[in-house]
C-alpha cells in the first residue's frame, strides 16, 4: 500500500484556512499557496489516481442534530447536590437530592432545570452556605477582574482585614463584649455566612477596637480643624456600678458647613476623688487643648453644682481660655435649663408629698393582684370612667409623677367606687386631697409642656426655649396670687430656685430668640413687659448691649479674616516694593468703610418685618439662616454659634430625669483606656449612622424609660 501520509500532512497544513501561526514572512509577495485542485494533481502524479481523494473545502460548521440520546457527561454544577441513579429501559435517568432524598426522573434530553429549581427553592434542607445561584457563582469567579472600562462595581471580593474592622465596629456600636469572638454559635453562624473569615481572639478584638477609635479620632480631629465656627460644650458627671470612680463626659456641639446641628463626644475622662472644681477644670482644659478647640470655644453648659461653678473660676484664673472667648467670656458659662426646671418642679412637689404618696399607694394597691384589677374594672364600668389601667410613677422622673396624678384624676370616680367594693382598701384620698391633686396638676402643666417640647425634638436649637422659659415664670407668678394657701406656698418654693439661677434672666436665650426671624425684638419685649413690667427697659437694654458687643467681636474677627485674605492676594500679585503711605492710607479708609457697612447688619436685620410666613412648628431656622448668609455674612456667623449652644447637658430623652447617670455593667468592668475608647467611638459610629438616615436597633443594655432598675439613668 502506498504511503500517503507525507502528502496528507502537506495538504492538512496548507489547506487549513484558520491556521493562526502564519507569520508575516509566509505572506510575502510572490509566494502563493497551492489550491486543492493543484494538490490533487500532485498526488496523482506521485502515487496514481487510485490514491487520490478530492478534499472538499472547509465550510462553516453547522450544528448537527443528535440522533438518539446524548452521552451522559453530567457537567452541570447541580450534580454536586444530586446522586445519579440507573437508567430504565427507556433511557431515562433517576436523580435523588443529597439533602432531602426526593427523586426526579430525567428524560432523554437530560435537562437540569427541574433539579436547579428544587435545589434553589424547593429543598429546605440545603445548607445556607451551599445555596448559591449560578449568577452569584459567576460574580465570585470573576472577582478581582476588570474590564477595559474599569472595575466591575458588581464584583465582590472577600477581604479579611475589612471584615475584621467591621466586626470591631459591631462590637463597639452594640456593646458586645470582647470575648464574643469566642462564642461557639457566633462562630458557627459566621462560618456559614462566610467560611473564609477567620475568627480572632478577644485580645485581637480589643486591639481592633482601639485601632478603630484612633482612626476615627484622627478623622474627627481633621474635620474639626476645617470647620470655620466656634464650638459649645456640655460636661456631665457619671458613676460606675461596683467602682469607686467618677467620670466626666465632655460633648462638643456645633453647626457644620451644611447648617446641620451636630454633636460629638470628645472625652470620657476619669475624675479623681473628690470631684473638685480644680479637677473638673483641669479635665476640661486638657480635652480642649488635645482637640485644638481651646481657641474656638463659645460656651460651656454645666449642671448646677458648687463644684461646676468653681471649675469656671478655675478655668478663667489658671488658663488662657478666657482671652479667646467672645465678650471676654461673659456668656461662656451657661446653666442646664432642664436641670433648673427639674429643681423648680421638685421644690413644688415637696409641698404635697403626703397627698402624692397617697395616690401612689392607691395605684400600687390596685395593680397588686389580678383579682383587684378585675374588681377595679367592675368599678370603672359602673361609674362610666375611662377604661384605663392604673399605673404608678418612677420617683426620679417627675414627668411620670405628673402623669400618674393626671391619670388618677381621670379615674377619680372609679377609685372612689372601688373603695366601696374592697373593704381592705384604706388609702383612698379624701375629697380635700383630690382637690389639692387637681390644683397641683394644673400648676405643673406648663412645666410638663415645656419639658415635653424639649424632649420631643431630636435636635433642639436655643431659640425654641425662650418663650417656654417665660411661660414657666408667668405660671409661677400666677400661682402666687392663688386663693389656695398650698399653691401660694408652692410658688414661693419655686421662686426661690428661680431667683437663685435665673433672677437676672437668661441673656443668651433672649439673643437666640432675637435671631429667630419670626420673633426678633418683638417677642422678647412682649415677654419682658409681662414678666418685669417695672424693669423691662433695664432688661432690654442689657440684652441689646450684649448683642451689640457680641456682634462687634464678630465684626473684628471677620475683618481680620478678610484682611489676611487680602494681604495674601496682594503678596501674590504685587511687586515686593512696599506700598506708599498714601496708598496704605487709602486702603485703611476703604477697610473702615467696609467695616462700617458690616456693623449695620444688625440694624438692617431688625428693621425688616417679621417672617410671618414661617409661623409654624416646623420652621427650620438653620435653613433660613443658611439662605440668608450671603446677605448677613457676619450676623450669620454669630447666629451659627449661638444656635449651637445646647439647652441641656443631657440628651432629650433624659429631660425629666432627676437622678445621676450610671455606666452600664458592660462598660464598668473595663480599664480607663478601653472605656474611653469604646464610649467615644460608639458615639461617633452611632452619630454617623443616624445622620445618614440609618438605624442601629435596640441597645444591648435597654433603658426602661431612661431609668434603670434602681431608678438611675443608664448610658447605652
Amino acid at each position: 500500500m502506498v504511503d500517503t501520509r507525507a502528502a496528507k500532512r502537506k495538504f492538512e497544513v496548507e489547506a487549513e484556512p484558520d491556521e493562526p501561526d502564519i507569520s508575516d514572512d509566509d505572506m510575502r509577495p510572490g509566494l502563493e499557496l497551492e489550491t486543492p485542485e493543484e494538490i490533487q494533481r500532485i498526488i496523482i502524479d506521485a502515487y496514481g489516481p487510485q490514491q487520490a481523494k478530492t478534499p472538499s473545502p472547509q465550510k462553516t460548521s453547522k450544528k448537527r442534530k443528535r440522533k438518539g440520546p446524548r452521552e451522559d457527561n453530567h457537567t452541570s454544577e447541580v450534580w454536586a447536590h444530586f446522586t445519579r441513579g440507573p437508567k430504565d429501559d427507556g433511557g431515562s435517568l433517576d436523580a435523588s437530592c443529597n439533602y432531602c432524598g426526593k427523586k426526579y426522573k430525567q428524560g432523554n434530553q437530560r435537562s437540569t432545570s427541574s433539579l436547579w429549581h428544587h435545589f434553589e427553592r424547593g429543598c429546605d434542607k440545603v445548607p445556607r452556605s451551599k445555596r448559591v445561584k449560578p449568577d452569584a457563582k459567576q460574580r465570585l469567579l470573576q472577582a478581582g477582574k476588570a474590564t477595559a472600562a474599569g472595575p466591575n462595581p458588581a464584583v465582590w471580593k472577600f477581604d479579611q482585614a475589612r471584615s475584621r474592622k467591621n466586626f470591631g465596629k459591631m462590637v463597639i456600636a452594640h456593646d458586645y463584649p470582647f470575648n464574643c469572638a469566642t462564642h461557639h454559635y457566633l462562630k458557627v453562624f459566621v462560618s456559614e455566612l462566610q467560611p473564609l473569615f477567620k475568627m480572632v481572639s478577644k485580645t485581637t478584638v480589643r486591639a481592633d477596637c482601639l485601632s478603630i477609635y484612633e482612626e476615627e479620632k484622627v478623622a474627627l480631629y481633621e474635620f474639626f480643624s476645617k470647620l470655620d465656627c466656634r464650638f459649645s460644650f456640655t460636661s456631665d458627671l457619671w458613676t460606675s456600678k461596683g467602682r469607686d470612680k467618677g467620670f466626666m463626659a465632655l460633648t462638643c456641639h456645633y453647626i457644620d458647613d451644611a447648617w446641620k446641628l451636630r454633636k460629638r463626644l470628645i472625652g470620657f475622662i476619669t475624675l479623681p476623688s473628690p470631684h473638685t472644681g480644680k479637677h473638673i477644670a483641669q479635665a476640661i482644659h486638657d480635652s480642649l487643648v488635645l482637640w485644638n478647640l481651646d481657641k474656638k470655644a463659645f460656651s460651656l453648659v454645666l449642671d448646677n453644682s458648687s463644684a461646676n461653678d468653681a471649675s469656671i473660676t478655675e478655668l478663667f484664673n489658671t488658663t488662657s481660655i478666657q482671652k479667646n472667648l467672645p465678650v471676654s467670656g461673659t456668656i461662656f458659662h451657661q446653666r442646664c435649663a432642664c436641670h433648673i426646671l427639674n429643681l423648680i418642679v421638685q421644690d413644688g412637689l415637696s409641698v404635697l408629698c403626703d397627698e402624692i404618696e397617697n395616690v401612689r399607694e392607691t395605684m400600687k394597691y390596685i395593680c397588686h393582684s389580678q383579682a383587684r384589677m378585675e374588681k377595679f374594672s367592675l368599678a370603672v364600668r359602673q361609674v362610666g370612667a375611662p377604661n384605663k389601667k392604673p399605673a404608678w410613677d418612677v420617683q426620679t422622673r417627675w414627668n411620670s409623677t405628673y402623669l400618674m396624678l393626671e391619670l388618677a384624676l381621670e379615674l377619680r370616680e372609679a377609685i372612689n367606687r372601688y373603695a366601696t367594693l374592697d373593704k381592705s382598701y384604706t388609702s383612698k384620698p379624701s375629697e380635700q386631697e383630690w382637690e389639692k391633686v387637681k390644683a397641683l396638676v394644673q400648676c405643673l402643666k406648663p412645666f410638663y409642656d415645656a419639658a415635653l417640647k424639649l424632649s420631643g425634638i431630636k435636635y433642639p436649637t436655643l431659640n425654641l426655649f425662650f418663650p417656654e422659659f417665660c411661660e414657666v415664670y408667668l405660671s409661677i407668678k400666677k400661682m402666687s396670687s392663688s386663693s389656695q394657701p398650698f399653691v401660694v406656698q408652692m410658688s414661693l418654693e419655686m421662686f426661690s430656685k428661680w431667683d437663685k439661677y435665673w433672677k437676672d434672666g437668661n441673656i443668651i436665650l433672649a439673643i437666640a430668640c432675637m435671631l429667630d426671624p419670626r420673633c426678633k425684638l418683638t417677642v422678647v419685649e412682649y415677654y419682658m413687659e409681662q414678666m418685669y413690667p417695672e424693669d423691662c427697659a433695664t432688661y432690654m437694654n442689657n440684652m441689646k448691649n450684649c448683642m451689640n458687643e457680641l456682634f462687634k467681636d464678630y465684626v473684628q474677627a471677620h475683618s481680620k479674616l478678610v484682611q489676611n485674605q487680602a494681604d495674601s492676594s496682594t503678596q501674590q500679585l504685587s511687586t515686593p516694593a512696599a506700598l506708599s503711605d498714601t496708598r496704605a492710607g487709602l486702603r485703611d479708609v476703604i477697610r473702615a468703610k467696609k467695616n462700617a457697612g458690616l456693623k449695620s447688619e444688625v440694624e438692617e436685620y431688625f428693621t425688616e418685618p417679621l417672617d410671618e410666613a414661617s409661623l409654624d412648628d416646623h420652621f427650620d431656622i438653620l435653613a433660613w439662616w443658611k439662605l440668608k448668609a450671603p446677605k448677613y455674612p457676619v450676623l450669620a456667623r454669630l447666629t451659627r454659634d449661638i444656635l449651637a449652644v445646647p439647652i441641656s447637658t443631657v440628651a432629650s430623652e433624659s429631660t425629666f430625669n432627676t437622678s445621676g447617670r450610671t455606666l452600664n455593667p458592660g462598660k464598668s468592668s473595663l480599664n480607663d483606656e478601653s472605656m474611653e475608647a469604646l464610649v467615644c467611638a460608639q458615639d461617633w459610629l452611632k452619630a454617623a449612622v443616624i445622620e445618614n438616615g440609618g438605624e442601629l436597633g435596640d441597645p444591648l443594655w435597654p433603658v426602661d424609660d431612661g431609668v434603670g432598675a434602681d431608678g438611675s439613668a443608664t448610658l447605652c
